[in-house]
């Protein structure tokens, strides 16, 4: 079982610019979330060589980020069935809802649901042996899955867009990029 990774989040996009709730709507990058994926790219290649693997979620805007990361690492990016977004439902293309971690939302995935998906998409994910973490590249709702598969408390934190965070089960490390409170 991995106990540490690189987590990402997917670069801006423009359901980020406009508020709405992208959900599992395939979006791509902003050309400003183009360029947050390369800079996310330079602190990574800065470290030398940080990551072990790059894992992305299926989504376009995590492939784009990811693909941008691998790229400057030199690096595959292996898509990971799982680590998608929440499915909204009724909710996509709609407003941000206040309460991101609601159990139940109208004709979409519960929190529950998602937060096992992501799991069992983590729970799969090879432990590199040479001791570096993988990067994980994904979504805001996954980061929040992923907080609580470490243990760690994630309804305080949000990740902001393409900034690499080291995470770890005895808590968030930083190093190549740490959290901000309050960015979506």
């Amino acid at each position: 079982m991995l106990n540490r990774l690189v987590f990402c989040r997917h670069g801006e996009t423009e359901s980020n610019v406009g508020g709405w709730l992208a959900g599992s709507r395939d979006v791509s990058l902003t050309e400003r979330g183009l360029a947050q994926a390369h800079a996310a790219a330079a602190a990574l290649a800065a470290q030398g060589s940080p990551v072990a693997a790059i894992h992305s979620s299926p989504q376009r805007r995590a492939r784009e980020t990811a693909g941008v990361i691998g790229t400057a690492l030199g690096l595959p990016v292996t898509v990971v069935p799982g680590l998608e977004e929440r499915r909204w439902g009724d909710l996509e293309g709609g407003a941000v809802p206040a309460d991101l971690l609601r159990e139940e939302v109208p004709g979409g995935e519960s929190l529950t649901a998602f937060q096992a998906r992501v799991a069992a998409a983590l729970d799969g994910l090879p432990v590199p042996a040479d001791g570096r973490p993988p990067l994980v590249v994904a979504h805001a709702g996954t980061w929040h899955a992923l907080c609580r598969w470490l243990g760690l408390a994630p309804d305080t934190l949000w990740p902001p867009n393409a900034m690499p965070v080291t995470l770890e089960r005895a808590g968030v490390h930083e190093g190549i990029g740490a959290p901000v409170s309050g960015s979506r």
